[in-house]
């Protein structure tokens, strides 16, 4: 008989096991959200994602913030990586947050630039084209010069505010906190903290009365629910194709169930 400590066990991770390749028996026999369902609580989803956009940005580092600290969850007995990395992601969250707070004092509560969506500056000097007709007389062209003066003006004056404001400490807390924050976005904050709070279920889900569940039977974490967003994102990056595997998959896994081993029920 072999002496064990002489064929001590593989550690943990080195060798396949069955405990992620297996349905626990618990999901077994659940029965699988129907697709129209899964596409009305996108729907809702993709609703309240469009309104948390308009929230100015140091709102959404707050919540880049917020997802950081909670990401890795608070299991003690986590191998040594995990936890350096829980901590490492702690500190970093902690300080965006406390950055966008000192920043949020500094900012519009929504965002005032709507350039993005209407195609528009929101300069006042942009907005009031001058035209001079061939036949314009002297009158006409000393009107057009006095607001070209004043256009002229004005932009000098925004200018100027803009190099002020860029050496202050407040801007450069706002644009590090936005700029982390647009790293992740809005869906994923939401998918992120809404799913690994409610056990997985988003608001869509709740409406339509849909859940995840990880097929392995373990409770749905933060983590799962930050790896099945990058689903989604793998999903329009296939052409939506990776979402239609719900069509013809006999658990109706998507690309996101299949990346986060999970399945969608009803509840």
């Amino acid at each position: 008989m072999p002496d064990p400590a002489e064929n001590p066990p593989p550690a943990k991770g080195a060798v396949v096991t069955a405990r992620t390749l297996t349905v626990a028996p618990a999901i077994l026999g659940k029965p699988l959200a129907e697709p129209w369902r899964r596409l009305g609580g996108m729907s809702v989803d993709l609703l309240v994602i469009a309104g948390l956009s308009i929230l100015s940005g140091p709102w959404l580092a707050i919540g880049t913030g917020a997802m950081l600290i909670v990401l890795f969850g608070n299991d003690r007995e986590s191998p040594l990586p995990k936890k350096l990395i829980r901590w490492v992601c702690r500190g970093l969250g902690a300080v965006v947050v406390a950055l966008a707070i000192l920043a949020l004092g500094h900012a519009p509560f929504i965002k005032k630039d709507w350039g993005v969506l209407t195609g528009k500056s929101s300069q006042a000097s942009s907005l009031e084209p001058v035209w001079i007709a061939p036949d314009a007389s002297m009158s006409d062209l000393r009107r057009a010069n006095d607001k070209l003066q004043q256009q002229v003006s004005l932009l000098k004056s925004e200018n100027k505010e803009q190099r002020a404001a860029a050496a202050s400490w407040a801007y450069q807390a706002r644009n590090f906190a936005g700029a982390l924050g647009v790293t992740f976005g809005w869906s994923g904050i939401y998918f992120t903290l809404m799913a690994g709070t409610c056990g997985g279920r988003s608001l869509g889900k709740f409406v339509f009365r849909t859940v995840p569940l990880k097929t392995d039977g373990t409770p749905f974490t933060y983590f799962d629910a930050f790896i099945r967003h990058g689903g989604y994102v793998a999903g329009v990056a296939m052409g939506l194709t990776g979402f239609l595997k719900l069509l013809w998959e006999p658990n109706r896994q998507a690309v996101e169930d299949r990346i986060a081993g999970t399945v969608v029920v009803n509840v």
